[in-house]
């Protein structure tokens, strides 16, 4: 007997008796419905014991369909298959809630208790310990609303070891128009994202939908909490996955590239076969020059040539590098450049391989470039760095000079060396002599080179209080700057420590006199607590060190967002901290509520921690912003407050404020506990 399927569908698409008619539901909901079952695509399996997975009737009653919600879930759970809920029609949101209600033929407009919690049915499916994972879609007005509250997923019967995407058709606050998204959707499924792989998953879908479901912001939530699921809940298989040799020296932007530029050439001519290693590439070449001149023949020998470049360096880093080259270093050298280029990648990596690498540097460059050569030298140059190589050695240069890149290895290297330099000096401030965790009446400052302490002095603050303190750091940079002109020097890194009651009210980085401390360096903020930890707070310490690797590892963004209902009760909150949950960094999505307790009880468990400047939160449509940014981060942020100063779009990176307590700031605050005597500020435990 054949394997049971493992993907369950239900598409859900009501009429409501006391609202406009949809007239395009049924086709929209037959139509996806179509695409997920189709095992080209969704390859989904009835989600109903009598063999329906498609429910569009005038007559569906709110109770009808959470009866029937109830049975696809019980059949999942039965078979062990994971959940498709597509839901589709009209939706409202009582009040100043944030809960979304599916309404069916007996719903009203703001009757919650005749009407559908879709947020509610979903948190339900996910929670069921034999259900692997639920995918919801939702195309409804407000349909952001089918979030579900955080602790229904962390705190529910699964205890938080539950898998949810949710894909919907609009944020809180906007109209769902004519089955628009459902629409799209389906479009997508049927034709594909080039270069996505072969899985698309609910941020796939998001990217390659945004800006095409006009009026509408397609928003995704995902909760990802079990630590020993393979593999990530999808959407579809994904149609122009062209089945990369998961071995080769190609990555998919290559074979995307290529298969597209040898599509286009002329019928009328035998055309080259697609290359996929350097002796093929090197054959396509000569294939190439022969054929009659064209914009087609152009096109497909300039991806050959951004395929051998690929392949070369590749090649060349694993005979060259070999036993040093490790994902570590290679996630190092990614982030230096792509800060040298103050840009971000245009969507995560798939992984960090230096296949994955290589591949999105030389053939996804900038614009102003007309090729990737000059971001692949400087890469290799900083990933030799990193390994201890010698930038002089032969072997380097005879790899320039197979890609003919002579002259962008040598700017690569002068510059790599010049960024050393401005590496070496950082500027440490520290506002944490305050007893009550406030203004400071004096600041400590610490000068570091190369990760070691050079000197280090204290500054009175004229005034406790913020001008005071500015005036002291103010104080405290032209001291570090007569030291870094000694030294023949730039300082270009200023960390500021912070204490909980002065996070919330203070951004450092927009004082300075003449220049804001923002323009002329890179400000990162700290958490003072750490310069100087009470006994609890250095017993757990070891956790936040290993909190941070677990960070520092991960290929996405590595964010547990809690909301308002899940931080406004602070000793259930400390309690799931205490055991052990949020292993990611945390990010607040909310701003009103936000104190120093708070954030004195977040700090304690995790190294870095988001929270929102303005009182309209950072609701989880924006989230997504972080994704092409997290590995800029925290030099993104100052980039993208920057931005703003100057007038320029910067985002919603720049709404954000962050403690960014990384490796290198943890090896310090160890520095100074070990050297200097630190003043305790001793804060009882919350209970």
């Amino acid at each position: 007997m054949d394997e049971e399927p493992r993907r369950h569908l239900l598409v859900v698409a009501p009429q409501c008796a006391s609202m406009r008619h949809l007239t395009r539901l049924g086709e929209a909901a037959s139509a996806l419905h179509a695409a997920l079952v189709d095992p080209d695509t969704g390859d989904c399996a009835p989600g109903l014991p009598d063999g329906r997975s498609l429910i569009v009737d005038e007559r569906l009653t709110s109770n009808w369909i959470r009866t029937l919600i109830g049975e696809a879930i019980s059949h999942a759970e039965d078979r062990g298959a994971s959940l498709v809920l597509a839901l589709l029609g009209h939706g409202f949101v009582p009040g100043s809630t944030h809960t979304l209600y599916l309404m069916g033929a007996d719903s009203v407009e703001d009757a919650p208790e005749r009407a559908v919690n879709v947020g509610e049915l979903l948190a339900a499916a996910a929670n069921r310990p034999g259900i692997p994972g639920v995918l919801g879609i939702v195309d409804t007005c407000h349909a952001a609303g089918a979030t579900p509250p955080g602790q229904d997923l962390t705190g529910g019967a699964g205890n938080g070891r539950s898998r949810l995407a949710v894909l919907m058709s609009a944020s809180l606050t906007q109209q769902a128009v004519d089955l628009s998204f459902s629409r799209a959707l389906t479009g997508l499924i049927r034709k594909g994202v080039p270069g996505a792989g072969p899985l698309l998953g609910a941020d796939d879908v998001q990217r390659a939908l945004r800006g095409s479901v006009v009026g509408q912001d397609v928003t995704v939530f995902q909760h990802d909490g079990d630590p020993f699921a393979t593999g990530r809940l999808w959407v579809t298989r994904n149609a122009q996955d062209r089945g990369a040799d998961p071995g080769g020296l190609l990555g998919r932007l290559a074979h995307e590239d290529l298969t597209e530029a040898f599509g286009a050439l002329s019928a009328a001519v035998p055309a080259p076969h697609v290359p996929h290693d350097v002796p093929s590439a090197l054959d396509a070449l000569k294939a190439l020059g022969c054929l009659p001149p064209s914009p087609a023949r152009d096109r497909a020998r300039e991806a050959v040539l951004f395929a051998l470049t690929a392949l070369r360096t590749v090649g060349f880093l694993r005979g060259w590098i070999g036993g040093e080259l490790t994902t570590a270093r290679l996630r190092q050298a990614l982030r230096a450049l792509l800060a040298s280029e103050h840009r971000a990648l245009s969507s995560p990596l798939p992984e960090f391989t230096d296949v994955a690498i290589l591949d999105r540097l030389a053939f996804d460059h900038s614009v102003t470039r007309s090729n990737g050569k000059p971001s692949v030298a400087e890469f290799v140059v900083r990933l030799a760095l990193a390994s201890g190589k010698d930038l002089a050695s032969s072997e380097l240069h005879a790899w320039a000079r197979s890609v003919d890149a002579q002259q962008e290895l040598n700017d690569a290297v002068a510059k790599v060396l010049g960024d050393r330099e401005d590496q070496q000096l950082r500027l440490a401030v520290g506002l944490d002599s305050s007893l009550t965790g406030g203004w400071p009446e004096t600041v400590s400052a610490w000068l570091l080179r190369d990760g070691e302490l050079l000197e280090r002095q204290d500054f009175d603050c004229p005034t406790v209080d913020r001008a005071g303190a500015e005036a002291a750091v103010e104080e405290a940079a032209v001291w570090a700057e007569d030291h870094a002109e000694a030294l023949g020097l730039r300082l270009r890194w200023l960390d500021i420590a912070v204490p909980s009651g002065v996070l919330l009210e203070w951004r450092p980085e927009e004082a300075g006199r003449g220049l804001r401390f923002g323009v002329q360096y890179d400000v990162v903020l700290h958490w003072s607590r750490r310069l100087a930890p009470d006994p609890l707070l250095r017993r757990i310490q070891g956790a936040v060190n290993e909190r941070w690797e677990e960070i520092a590892a991960c290929t996405g963004v590595p964010v547990d967002w809690l909301d308002a209902s899940e931080t406004s009760e602070r000793p259930p909150l400390q309690g799931k901290l205490r055991d052990g949950m949020y292993r990611r960094a945390i990010g607040l999505t909310h701003h009103a509520g936000l104190d120093d307790q708070l954030m004195e009880i977040l700090l304690s468990y995790t190294p870095v921690l988001l929270w929102p400047q303005g009182a309209e939160g950072f609701p989880v449509d924006r989230h997504h912003c972080l994704e092409p940014q997290w590995l800029t981060m925290p030099e993104g942020l100052g980039r993208a407050y920057q931005r703003r100063w100057r007038g320029e779009y910067a985002g919603h990176l720049a709404d954000l404020r962050a403690v960014w307590d990384d490796r290198a700031w943890l090896r310090f605050c160890r520095l100074v506990r070990t050297t200097v005597p630190p003043v305790q500020n001793t804060i009882e435990e919350t209970s």
